[in-house]
C-alpha cells in the first residue's frame, strides 16, 4: 500500500491537533474571544463595588486574590484558551488572558479608560497611571486594540531565543506529563510508519533484483546416464 508523503503529514498533524485540543470547539471559541475580547461589566458589577477606583489598586486585587496566576493547562486543560469574563471570573485563576477581562471589565464597570496591549507572548491592560514593566511596555508591543479590533506592528524589542524560552515556559513545561507522553508516542509511531513504509516500497525492487539475478545465472553441468 502506498502512502503519500501529504498523507502521512496530514494524519501526524490531525494526531497532534487532537492531543492538544481533545474538542477543538475550545481552541475556535479562544479565537473569537481574542477577536473580540469578551469584557463584561456586568459579570464583575457585584465585586467592582466592593474595590476602589484607583486603577492600581484594581489591577493588583485582580491579580493577587480575584484571579492568581495558572496556566491555561492548570485552568482550562489546553495549552492556550482565551476566556470570557464570565468564565475567567468563575474559574478564579487564569493566565494573563483571564486577568485581562476581569481587569477591563471592572474598569470598564467604573467608567475607567483602559486600552488593551499585546506581545507575543502576554497581553495587558493600559490604564491612566499605568507603570510600564519588563513584559508591559511599547517596546515589546505587538498589537494594541483601536476602534474595535487589534492593529499590528513589528515590536521594536524583539529577541527570538528570549520568545522561544518563554513558549517552551507557557506551554510545553506546564503540559500535563500525559499528553507529552501521547506526543512522545504520536511522534515515535510516525517514525516508525515512515520506516515500514519506505521498507515496504523497497521489498519489491529487492524481490525484483534477486529474480533478475537468479535468471542470468549459468546452468550447472547436466549429469549423464
Amino acid at each position: 500500500m502506498r502512502i503519500s508523503r501529504k498523507l502521512r503529514l496530514l494524519v501526524a498533524l490531525v494526531f497532534f491537533f487532537f492531543v492538544l485540543y481533545p474538542n477543538p470547539l475550545v481552541l475556535v471559541r479562544s479565537i473569537e474571544h481574542i477577536s473580540h475580547p469578551a469584557v463584561d461589566p456586568q459579570a464583575v458589577a457585584s465585586l467592582a463595588r466592593t474595590l476602589p477606583n484607583d486603577p492600581r489598586l484594581i489591577e493588583q486585587a485582580v491579580l493577587t486574590r480575584v484571579v492568581p496566576y495558572a496556566y491555561d493547562w492548570q485552568s482550562a486543560g489546553v495549552p492556550w484558551y482565551f476566556p470570557t469574563t464570565r468564565e475567567a471570573f468563575a474559574e478564579g485563576r487564569g493566565d494573563c488572558e483571564s486577568r485581562v477581562v476581569v481587569l477591563a471589565s471592572i474598569l470598564a464597570y467604573k467608567h475607567i479608560p483602559y486600552t488593551l496591549r499585546m506581545s507575543f507572548d502576554h497581553i495587558w491592560v493600559d490604564y491612566p497611571g499605568h507603570v510600564a514593566t519588563a513584559l508591559e511596555n511599547p517596546g515589546v508591543q505587538l498589537a494594541v486594540r483601536q476602534h474595535g479590533h487589534f492593529v499590528f506592528h513589528w515590536p521594536r524589542d524583539f529577541h527570538l531565543g528570549a520568545e522561544v524560552n518563554a513558549q517552551i515556559a507557557d506551554y510545553w513545561t506546564p503540559m500535563p506529563l500525559g499528553r507529552q507522553a501521547l506526543l512522545f508516542g504520536g511522534l515515535l509511531a510516525i517514525v516508525l510508519l515512515n520506516v515500514i513504509v519506505r521498507l515496504a516500497r523497497r521489498a519489491p525492487v529487492a524481490a525484483r533484483r534477486l529474480l533478475a539475478r537468479g535468471r542470468r545465472l549459468p546452468a550447472g553441468p547436466r549429469g549423464s546416464l
